[in-house]
């Protein structure tokens, strides 16, 4: 195996698995990371097909009474709704500022809850909308679907399984809509080294997906939910690092 296709792999892998213990987060941790091995366009062609296998092994391997279904259909509504603008949007807009605004959300966001008790809660299901609309743009833009929903569910107050596995039922068919979106943009330009790519990729994929479902079984809410802000710290810290390194690039 090439040095590149490894590491592609590996970078893979550690997205993968941190999706499936937090039921978020692969395209953050992936994206950077894969864009400077691959080039941003492929990278995001490459990290929705993985988004789409991840949800669906979480899915088959977890119970579905667990979902939250009232939620699941308002989000995706919203969601399928934003997508075409985030492609639009990584398709002729500069990403800085959607990076930067992401960043910016989700360390304060994270910051606060870290710093006292979640005091703010939804009592309904009814602005899923709203976050799905979001998660929807970013997801469209930059496979990042899981902040806006990630900070929804966190307000419902879903506990860990709950958390998980909602999230799957919105991921799976809307990274679906991400693909062929994606495809009919042109970010498939060279869609053999995509598929090379995601192909070589799914052993390490599927490991992580189990590896990833033991941990969260190990963690109570309390534990879990004080991680998953701290995921999110680390996830916009590296966001801001991603955008000074390519503004720093652009200026030599």
């Amino acid at each position: 195996m090439e040095p590149t296709v490894l590491l592609a792999a590996l970078i893979l892998f550690a997205g993968s698995l941190t999706r499936s213990t937090f039921g978020f987060g692969e395209a953050l941790i992936s994206m950077p990371l894969l864009s400077m091995v691959v080039g941003t366009q492929p990278a995001a062609a490459i990290v929705a097909l993985t988004s789409v296998v991840n949800a669906l092994v979480i899915l088959l391997t977890t119970r579905w009474n667990d979902i939250e279904w009232d939620a699941t259909w308002r989000m995706l509504v919203g969601s399928l709704i934003g997508v075409p603008l985030g492609v639009y949007a990584l398709k002729e807009l500069d990403d800085h500022i959607v990076k930067l605004f992401l960043a910016a959300l989700i360390i304060s966001f994270a910051a606060y809850n870290l710093r006292r008790p979640m005091r703010a809660t939804l009592k309904t299901n009814v602005l899923g909308f709203v976050f799905g609309f979001v998660a929807g743009v970013l997801g469209g833009a930059y496979n990042t679907l899981g902040p806006p929903l990630v900070i929804f569910g966190t307000l419902r107050q879903w506990d860990p399984t709950r958390f998980r596995t909602t999230l799957q039922t919105v991921f799976l068919p809307t990274s679906l809509f991400v693909v062929v979106s994606h495809q009919r943009a042109g970010f498939w330009k060279n869609h053999q080294e995509v598929w090379d790519y995601f192909l070589i990729s799914l052993p390490f994929i599927f490991l992580a997906t189990f590896v990833g479902r033991m941990i969260t079984n190990r963690l109570d809410t309390r534990r879990f939910s004080r991680a998953v802000f701290i995921l999110l710290l680390v996830i916009g810290g590296m966001l801001i690092v991603n955008i000074a390194s390519d503004l720093l690039l652009a200026g030599s």
